[in-house]
């Protein structure tokens, strides 16, 4: 009786609700992943910036969805070949970063320092080559953030990359090797510490031991 009244009415209404409910849900998930991946403000620091731009001419601010990426140039920051951060970006970088904690949006952020250099070679007896100038200018840049600015040492951490990762390439659009002032203008760009803060995992998902070597 159910069959036939099913075969000849239509859809039966159960069927409706059923449909209306799936839909439901999947909005509901839907949602629920955007406001999961809603991107990394970046806002305060963009706005400080800007208000500030004659303070930091050739800085460079990129955002993504979990990071906001601050590119602070080489010879803003040190003299050719050395690792000590100049007084007067000091005295321009506190107050940056003072303001920059107590925003909001980046109280729990986690600090990535990464050294960048040229592709010119160094060696010296301190620095036998550009791994490690670029990893002592990161390491000093992140020093003065915790001692000097008072930023957790849990939540900063360095990295060093030497030549590795040009941000600016070093061959022309016909691929060949840049020279003159366009040469320098990419070294000049790839010489760099860029500071990167990222928000901080709720929690880390447990660890399975897989090997333990003992």
């Amino acid at each position: 009786m159910i069959a036939k009244k099913e075969m000849g009415g239509g859809v039966p209404d159960w069927i409706v609700t059923f449909a209306d409910l799936m839909t439901l849900l999947f909005c509901f998930f839907v949602l629920l992943t955007t406001l999961s991946t809603q991107p990394k403000s970046c806002n305060g620091i963009q706005e400080y910036l800007d208000q500030n731009s004659k303070r930091f001419r050739n800085f460079e601010l990129r955002s993504s969805k979990l990071q906001c990426i601050l590119t602070l140039p080489s010879d803003y920051l040190f003299r050719s070949g050395s690792d000590v951060v100049q007084k007067g970006a000091l005295n321009s970088l506190s107050p940056m970063f003072s303001a920059i904690r107590q925003m909001e949006e980046h109280k729990n952020d986690l600090l990535i320092v990464e050294g960048h250099t040229d592709d010119v070679p160094i060696k010296t007896k301190k620095f036998p080559s550009n791994w490690e100038l670029s990893s002592a200018r990161a390491t000093n840049v992140a020093t003065f953030l915790v001692n000097q600015l008072k930023y957790s040492s849990n939540k900063v951490s360095v990295g060093a990359y030497a030549d590795s990762r040009p941000k600016e390439r070093y061959l022309d659009d016909y691929g060949k090797r840049k020279t003159g002032a366009a040469l320098r203008e990419a070294r000049e760009k790839n010489r760099r510490v860029e500071i990167i803060l990222e928000k901080q995992p709720k929690s880390r998902e447990e660890t399975k031991v897989l090997f333990d070597g003992r």
